[in-house]
């Protein structure tokens, strides 16, 4: 199973798509994680995703794909699928990704599209940040970092609902229906997840 999960910050993309790698055994890839990751270790690349992502900019193409490219490429072939999260986020990603993907053989089976109303999202995430200590998580971070997504990443919607790939979920509601739809939307699609570890 390669699926890209898109959504706004806050409406679960780490959640489910934790969820879909024990599901699945597909690889879970957090663009956010390792870009984090790369920033934790002050390597020179960490620093330069530094600049973008203090501000709740995006950070640019060239070092997403430095980063993202190799882990995806490593979780096709030693799991047999990906689920992505938070990649791509403007359309040059998804047209340069689809590409790739097409050269490589390993392009998404579907995108999952997560929904939940701003003021919903905006609680979540405040909350994330008093339990995570998410320092990038201030109101006026949030605000920003979800006018970035209606602007650079809403798009992507109706270009992979073109594509036919596009599953949209609403995550405003209990978890156990969420991952309901999710099964019956990816069980439509031929995608079968297992029986096993429910939670």
């Amino acid at each position: 199973m390669r699926v890209v999960m898109l959504s706004p910050p806050g409406a679960g993309k780490g959640t489910h798509s934790r969820w879909l790698e024990r599901q699945t055994g597909a690889a879970h890839i957090s663009s956010g994680e390792l870009l984090r990751a790369e920033v934790a270790r002050g390597s020179g690349l960490g620093r330069k995703v530094a600049e973008y992502t203090d501000r709740g900019d995006l950070v640019p193409d060239e070092l997403i794909f430095d980063v993202l490219i190799p882990a995806v490429v490593a979780a096709a072939r030693e799991t047999g699928g990906y689920v992505l999260d938070g990649f791509p986020r403007t359309m040059p990603q998804a047209l340069r990704a689809a590409q790739i993907a097409i050269e490589l053989g390993i392009s998404s089976n579907a995108v999952i599209y997560l929904t939940a109303p701003e003021e919903e999202l905006v609680a979540r995430l405040l909350d994330r940040a008093k339990i995570d200590g998410r320092p990038d998580d201030t109101l006026e971070v949030i605000r920003h970092r979800l006018a970035v997504y209606a602007r650079e990443t809403a798009p992507l919607v109706d270009y992979y609902r073109g594509r036919g790939l596009l599953l949209e979920v609403s995550t405003d509601r209990p978890e156990a229906d969420v991952r309901a739809d999710l099964r019956d939307g990816l069980a439509a699609r031929g995608l079968v997840l297992s029986l096993a570890g429910e939670a």
